[in-house]
């Protein structure tokens, strides 16, 4: 009897679960054994946990900011195939749209941050103000009026930090009537919202952690060789000094983790401790420059922001240039420089000329879809929305099945399942 004969004859029920604890690329060669088999296969479509799980395996640094940022309705399936597709980014379709254009400096933006449900958290000079990602229109939630230097946001918490130092903490949702709805902490030059826990540093570069529970706060430590930015990664916090020393908190101690030299790769360090997003690239030129390192010519001269998300790598320049790599790596080491993008975009308007006039990128976000991606592309005077969609022929794989193939219930009748 031959293998195909074995599956014919084992139950729906058995086979399915057999099928379960396939990788993915294993479950995309069993639907081309069979009719049976594509069948049952394409029933875990729906399975919300099992895709869970295999965006966790494949996608582990990015899965959950894309499940949280992504566009409302979507299954895991959706999710771990969007994932799957960056890397073909070039071939996909493109659409452009823009929104928020700023006539005056009081709604010139600062900043911007996709949120669950399809909102978007617009930080501009004057407010906050709130808009809805499907049709770029002003949302019903309130705008937060004020001046503010920085703004962040999740789930739970608003995080802002104002032009007097201060920092103020509001919590959204309440658990615990006993406790604080909302905290402000003095002197404060930068912070990093992780989670369920906001780290601080003071202007005396001192290291505080907030606990957003319960609003407690706990002094971590102090560097002397001045703070430049936070990051987190590993489960651990990292610190970058001015002096080019990347810390580590971990069990109660600051200890040193590294010091950026000429003999080190100084995008792979970064990169390596997630310094990449939250970096000032003029003090990064500085050091290039002091280490007697070439910096290249063109865009990449002047960065300003980059975004990393997974395996694919955002850099905006000061000149309104946008660069999208995937996996951008020479030899094994994070390298921008010397990869070659999947696409590239310039926003700067003929009215922004001449070429002296800054279009600086100062925000880049992404939301995933159905069959595709949304990027969202923040600067002063306006906000860019770039949608990517992958068409596909009818062929083969679970990361490239067409939609109307999806089964429409959660189980399949053993009698529907025949053999080919």
């Amino acid at each position: 009897m031959s293998n195909e004969n074995y599956l014919c004859v084992l139950p729906t029920e058995i086979v399915l679960y057999i099928l379960t604890y396939l990788p993915v690329k294993d479950l995309i060669k069993c639907r081309r054994v069979s009719i049976r088999l594509k069948q049952i296969a394409d029933s875990l479509i729906r399975s919300e946990g099992l895709w869970r799980e295999h965006c966790r395996k494949d996608f582990s640094n990015v899965y959950k900011i894309a499940r949280y940022k992504s566009k409302p309705g979507l299954l895991w399936y959706n999710i771990y195939r969007s994932l799957s597709l960056w890397s073909k980014l070039a071939f996909a379709r493109e659409e452009y749209d823009e929104f928020a254009s700023a006539s005056d400096l009081n709604n010139e933006i600062s900043n911007v941050i996709i949120l669950k449900d399809g909102i978007l958290g617009v930080h501009t000079q004057s407010a906050i103000v709130y808009y809805d990602l499907e049709s770029l229109e002003k949302a019903k939630r309130g705008a937060i009026t004020g001046t503010y230097l920085r703004y962040m946001e999740n789930d739970d918490t608003i995080v802002i930090l104002n032009y007097n130092l201060q920092l103020f903490i509001i919590r959204k949702i309440i658990q615990n009537p006993r406790y604080e709805t909302n905290i402000t902490f003095d002197n404060v030059k930068s912070f990093l919202l992780v989670d369920d826990v906001i780290y601080f540093v003071t202007l005396t570069d001192d290291i505080y952690v907030c606990q957003l529970e319960n609003m407690s706060n706990e002094r971590l430590g102090h560097s002397d060789d001045g703070i430049m930015s936070l990051s987190f990664c590993r489960n651990k916090l990292h610190i970058l000094t001015f002096q080019r020393s990347i810390l580590s908190y971990n069990d109660g101690n600051i200890t040193h983790e590294c010091t950026i030299t000429s003999e080190t790769h100084l995008l792979n360090q970064l990169a390596e401790y997630n310094f990449l997003e939250t970096l000032d690239w003029r003090i990064y030129n500085h050091w290039m420059y002091v280490l007697n390192l070439k910096l290249p010519n063109g865009p990449l001269r002047d960065i300003i922001k980059v975004h990393v998300y997974g395996d694919v790598v955002f850099v905006g320049s000061n000149w309104g240039v946008l660069r999208i790599y995937y996996a951008p790596y020479t030899d094994g080491l994070f390298d921008i420089y010397d990869a070659e993008p999947l696409r590239q975009f310039n926003f700067m308007d003929r009215s922004d000329c001449p070429v002296l006039t800054y279009c600086p990128i100062i925000q880049i976000d992404v939301c995933e879809c159905e069959d595709g991606h949304t990027v969202i592309v923040a600067m002063p005077k306006k906000i860019a929305v770039l949608n990517f969609t992958h068409s596909f022929k009818r062929t083969a794989s679970v990361a490239m099945l067409p939609y109307n193939d999806i089964p429409k219930t959660k189980t399949l009748k053993i009698q529907e399942l025949n053999c080919n």
